[in-house]
């Protein structure tokens, strides 16, 4: 075709229309409207406010019961040393 032999041009014209398509494929997006970004309603705002306050009492919670846990561990290990204590404390007499 166009004097040029067909195991060359046919491969050349797929190649370049691939290319003019995806060009224009850009070309085409550029023109499309951008995506807005998502603006927070008030109800939306204050119900992550909501649960930004809960995840933070949430927080103090885990603490305080984990301050908890040592010290009910602590009292288990004094009890149980005082049991031990009076089971080997020699007899009185």
């Amino acid at each position: 075709m166009f004097g040029i032999p067909g195991e060359v041009f046919w491969p050349t014209a797929a190649f370049g229309a691939m290319i003019v398509l995806v060009f224009g494929g850009v070309a085409v997006l550029r023109f499309l409207p951008q995506p807005k970004a998502r603006v927070l309603e008030q109800r939306d705002r204050e119900a992550l406010e909501d649960l930004q306050v809960r995840v933070g009492q949430l927080d103090q919670l885990q603490q305080r019961i984990g301050e908890l846990e040592e010290r009910v561990d602590f009292a288990e290990r004094l009890l149980a040393k005082q049991r031990e204590d009076r089971r080997l404390a020699p007899p009185q007499d």
